[in-house]
């Protein structure tokens, strides 16, 4: 078992040095041998202080030999973080992060699933680590595996593992269903990073209920406990109802989430997307708990009382205009479902194709045609009526939108003023 550390305060302001100091003196010497030229090296070097001063706010997150610097960056100093930062030397880096759905088999019944009304048999696991190849070509770093509940085709799930190389992050997205320590050692020896384990409420008996399953929570803190002694990093998925927040739902989840010896809480609030596409974005009604949400992110990850307790990692906050903004479509980030449509975010109801009857290449290189630079705008948010209009209109009787459809829809949507930060780091332009 290798516990989480936290750095707040002089051990992060130590570890931020001896970090720039790495850097430096490995661009340098790529300089020197004539592998980067020096106009290209200072533009890296400042775009990675623009960077890592919007990652400052965070803890820094100790695990082993590695450190987190952000949930969604590969830890420092693996192979997967310079292949992450080699990126920054291009105007388009391109996406580090897919969230990768591998099946849509799961025994849970959450009612706000973003997959619910997807259909259509899971990939060929030849043809999908055919393409999980492909995602590894155009640069991604960070793999985000997910279900429906991928341990429940384990022998599919290592399949895919195995098909990364070293230098790729790789995470699994669970609620901790068939986990077993052999089947968890498994997982370490095969690859795998970290796992994000669902946890939507800090009470038992409302998880229970929330899931549809019996005893899901004592299974999450079953599954972290085995994760956590096969040295695989943990960390916990919450998606708040406003009234959770402000019951303060999330402290009570960031306690468990320590207790549990969890590295990092990812906050996401409910999207009208799947199951709740065409429901009221509640979160985005009730402003002040956007607000309160991003007090927290900035409280667990500041110098105080908490320092001991996991990272934050809230996204209305990270995705803030002030921050990165929304980076779908492949720009930093996107989505693959189980039967193989190519969407700009999970939480996008959308499709620019199917790896089933197009090469993954082309229908990304489609989708980046629309999303050509990141927004502040929350498409999650601002388009998902639009989405549910064009599945009435053209009596759908599935997710994702087919890409016809999708093509002319997503031509009209605003993406809202393009994100300061890639601007300064003369990216995207």
């Amino acid at each position: 078992m290798i516990k989480p550390r936290f750095l707040t305060g002089f051990s992060k302001l130590i570890f931020y040095i001896r970090l720039i100091a790495h850097v430096t003196y490995r661009y340098c010497g790529e300089v020197v041998q004539g592998r980067l030229g020096f106009r290209d090296y200072i533009l890296l070097s400042y775009r990675l202080i623009l960077l890592l001063k919007v990652m400052i706010r965070n803890k820094v997150v100790q695990i082993g030999d590695l450190y987190k610097l952000q949930l969604y960056l590969p830890a420092y100093p693996s192979p997967a973080f310079w292949e992450s930062i080699n990126k920054f030397l291009r105007r388009d880096p391109g996406p580090l992060t897919v969230v990768l759905s591998m099946t849509k088999a799961c025994g849970y019944k959450c009612p706000h699933c973003y997959q619910r009304n997807d259909s259509g048999a899971d990939l060929d696991i030849g043809l999908l680590t055919k393409v999980a190849r492909d995602m590894q070509e155009i640069g991604v770093t960070m793999f985000d595996i997910e279900g429906g509940e991928p341990l429940l085709q384990f022998d599919r799930l290592m399949e895919l593992v195995r098909s990364f190389d070293d230098k790729r992050e790789i995470w699994v997205n669970t609620t901790g269903h068939l986990v077993t320590p052999e089947r968890a050692k498994s997982m370490k020896e095969a690859g795998v990073f970290g796992v994000m384990i669902s946890l939507h409420t800090p009470n038992p008996e409302e998880y229970d209920m929330f899931t549809g399953f019996k005893n899901s929570f004592a299974t999450a803190r079953e599954a972290a406990r085995m994760f956590n002694e096969a040295g695989i990093t943990v960390a916990l998925n919450s998606c708040p109802t406003p009234e959770l927040v402000g019951k303060k739902g999330i402290e009570r989840i960031m306690d468990i989430a320590k207790e549990w010896e969890c590295s990092y809480v990812q906050i996401i609030h409910g999207k009208s997307a799947g199951a709740w596409l065409g429901k009221q974005d509640e979160m985005i009604q009730a402003r002040d708990k956007i607000r309160d949400l991003c007090r927290l992110h900035i409280l667990y990850n500041s110098p105080n009382h908490l320092a001991g307790h996991p990272s934050a990692s809230v996204q209305v906050f990270e995705e803030a205009p002030h921050h990165f903004g929304c980076t779908a479509g492949g720009i930093d980030r996107f989505y693959l479902n189980a039967n193989g449509e190519v969407q700009p975010c999970e939480f996008l109801n959308v499709s620019f194709g199917n790896v089933n009857t197009e090469d993954f290449k082309t229908i990304f290189a489609r989708m980046r045609g629309f999303f050509r630079k990141p927004g502040t705008r929350w498409l999650c948010a601002s388009e998902a009526r639009s989405i549910h209009r064009a599945i009435t209109e053209n009596a759908l009787e599935k997710t994702p939108v087919p890409c016809n459809i999708t093509e002319t829809l997503v031509s009209t949507w605003d993406k809202g003023s393009p994100t300061s930060l890639y601007d300064n780091m003369y990216l995207y332009k």
